[in-house]
């Protein structure tokens, strides 16, 4: 099962997840979808837009388009940005978290 995080206006998905989102962008919504066809990463190597979803949030209709090969090289690129963006964060507040605890036992 995959759950295909989409923009509400356009059905353009931008990120396809293992797992339900919790915390999604303004705008965007979710579609559940056990399609054997997706994957991720996906969405990087193609343009997918959402066309329909049935009442339990199910993808009933989707568009997929492959992606130019310099566009999804740029994609690629932001989306390991990304995920290094997230870890130096991780790694900041577990800095934070040390000096705070050390300065308190000093």
């Amino acid at each position: 099962m995959f759950y295909l995080e989409y923009e509400k206006e356009t059905g353009l998905v931008v990120k396809i997840h293992e797992h339900e989102p919790t915390d999604i962008n303004d705008g965007h919504l979710v579609a559940k979808s056990d399609s054997s066809s997706l994957g991720l990463g996906l969405e990087l190597e193609f343009v997918i837009s959402v066309i329909s979803v049935d009442g339990k949030g199910f993808v009933t209709s989707l568009s997929t388009m492959k992606q130019v090969v310099p566009a999804y090289q740029l994609l690629k690129k932001i989306d390991d940005l990304a995920k290094e963006n997230i870890e130096l964060k991780s790694s900041l507040a577990d800095l934070w978290e040390t000096i705070l605890v050390a300065g308190g036992n000093a």
